[in-house]
């Protein structure tokens, strides 16, 4: 095994423990924080697998925009330090018993597949003039600038009218 496929295997490990986390913590803000960690786990192995593309979209489309947008959510429409709500749900056992029947048959049908050993080769390097264009048309003022800008300033003022319908609910509570 090489220092590579461990390196891949730790992340996957970790991306998959993140996940883990996500689903079991009680804790809303927290799910969000790991959620976090788990998106960038699989930036981290697009990045191994040699898809930049994907994983410069993961960085800033998930995790720079979705789940930045999830916790100012969570931080703002819930009082997070308090540990009033519980959030539990009862049927975790079925869930669990369901997940691991469908896991093993997942990896006895994938054992059986005669792909399944075959050693990945590296991709050619094709097609990226095509990435460079792209990057280079959002960009050009003659291109799609225009609409790019247009959908950030309309998530910054989503931004802005949730911050201002928190503040003015808070407000109201004594």
């Amino acid at each position: 095994m090489t220092i590579t496929e461990l390196l891949f295997l730790v992340v996957a490990a970790v991306t998959l423990f993140s996940a883990v986390m996500v689903v079991s913590l009680r804790k809303l803000f927290h799910s969000a924080l790991w959620l976090v960690m788990a998106l960038l786990g699989v930036a981290s192995l697009f990045a191994m697998l040699e898809a930049s593309f994907f994983a410069a979209v993961q960085l800033l489309v998930y995790i720079g925009a979705i789940a930045i947008l999830l916790i100012f959510a969570v931080m703002l429409t819930r009082n997070i330090m308090t540990d009033d709500d519980i959030q539990h749900n009862r049927s975790w056992g079925i869930s669990l018993v369901l997940v691991a029947i469908i896991f093993v048959l997942l990896v006895t049908q994938m054992s059986t597949w005669s792909g399944f050993n075959i050693s990945l080769i590296g991709l050619e390097m094709q097609g990226q003039e095509n990435i460079i264009l792209f990057g280079k048309a959002l960009l050009d003022p003659t291109g799609f600038a225009l609409p790019f800008e247009s959908a950030s300033i309309l998530l910054l003022a989503a931004l802005i009218g949730g911050v201002y319908i928190a503040l003015d609910r808070k407000g109201d509570q004594p």
